[in-house]
């Protein structure tokens, strides 16, 4: 069945209505002159019952991801669902004709975000978006605009950082096993950013090829059990491009005091540092112990707007035909670069890309046995 259309707003339907899920359905709220959400989709069993508390009344409820798609009556979808279902309910969303936003990553398999985007570039006249939350940051973009300005003079260099709090249940160490790992899960959203402000695609001798090589490291700070996985609680990855141009990170996930995530984008003639505190508010507490304030508790509250502005970025693009802010491509080259630095962290060597651009991962022989650091 195909999707309908509508001239004045966008008919949803929301895949997933877990952690993310529930993100997005919130922020929908500020939305409605937008979206209309049609229906919503939970394949977990007894979802229905909980659905019926949180979806607005006329929000269609399935359990079944096809029956969705044939009956919802949607035109487009949201993909807010566990990242193994994330490049089969595309693809399925993309050949049935709908406009669709999915949350990161595509896949944690480069070859089948490569096969993904590909399908996407396939069918132009449907909108495609891969929301990473940073460029839909009010702080960012006017970061951007400064950038652009040519004020910092000419942009060399970018640091950034995704510190998460400690959790103590250890989710994501069993959840390891299907993210990808730490640079990949996390990673992404820095290699992205960094992407954005380092204009990485001019200044290329080969346009396939927009990074030289990356090189990480990591450790098991807090969470031992991450070893056994390959992956790190604690990450720094350095990219340097092919115009050039470095990228470091530090991504973890050992933080006390709540969630912090900051960039520095250096100019020749001076630089910009953007969320340097992550704070909650404005409030200072000053007392015996010093000056202190609070700090986000998590990724959520520090790019709240964030959740909504992309959401408008969307929709604009289905109603008014207007460019989206991140394209297909943008997700592809962020997973190349995500993969090659777990792949360098597991064998403690450096990984070159090929002149298609895509990273070499191979496996080194050391000392007579493969490493994983």
């Amino acid at each position: 069945m195909s999707p309908s259309t509508s001239d004045t707003k966008v008919k949803l339907c929301l895949f997933g209505l877990g952690r993310m899920g529930g993100v997005r359905l919130r922020s929908l709220k500020f939305v409605t002159e937008r979206f209309d959400l049609v229906a919503a989709v939970e394949t977990k069993p007894g979802a229905e019952e909980e659905a019926k508390k949180i979806l607005p009344p006329t929000t269609k409820f399935f359990s079944d991801p096809e029956e969705a798609f044939q009956k919802s009556g949607a035109q487009a979808v949201l993909i807010s669902t566990a990242t193994a279902t994330h490049a089969p309910l595309i693809l399925r969303a993309l050949e049935l004709g709908f406009h669709v936003m999915c949350e990161k990553p595509i896949a944690v398999d480069v070859q089948v975000t490569r096969e993904v985007v590909e399908a996407a570039k396939a069918k132009p006249h449907l909108q495609f978006l891969v929301p990473f939350c940073r460029r839909f940051d009010d702080s960012y973009r006017s970061a951007k605009r400064l950038v652009e300005s040519g004020s910092l003079g000419k942009i060399h260099a970018v640091e950034s950082t995704c510190l998460d709090q400690q959790d103590p249940t250890g989710f994501f160490v069993t959840f390891s096993a299907q993210s990808g790992g730490i640079f990949l899960d996390m990673g992404v959203h820095d290699i992205d950013i960094g992407r954005f402000f380092l204009d990485v695609t001019k200044g290329l001798t080969n346009p396939k090829k927009q990074v030289n090589k990356v090189f990480a490291l990591g450790q098991q700070a807090v969470y031992g059990d991450l070893k056994k996985y390959g992956d790190a609680d604690n990450g720094w990855g350095l990219v340097e491009f092919a115009n050039g141009k470095i990228l470091t990170l530090h991504v973890g996930r050992t933080l006390k005091n709540g969630f912090e995530g900051g960039t520095k984008v250096y100019g020749t003639n001076g630089y910009a540092v953007i969320a340097g505190n992550s704070n909650q508010d404005r409030v200072e507490i000053r007392d015996e112990h010093g000056v202190r304030t609070t700090t986000t508790p998590d990724a959520f509250a520090l790019y709240d707007k964030s959740f909504v502005n992309d959401l408008n970025d969307f929709a604009n693009a289905i109603l008014d035909g207007k460019p989206l802010s991140v394209t297909a491509a943008d997700a592809l080259e962020a997973a190349k670069i995500g993969s090659a630095l777990q792949h360098s962290f597991r064998t403690g060597v450096p990984v070159y890309f090929d002149d298609e651009g895509y990273p070499i991962l191979t496996t080194p022989v050391t000392n007579g046995a493969n490493g994983v650091h």
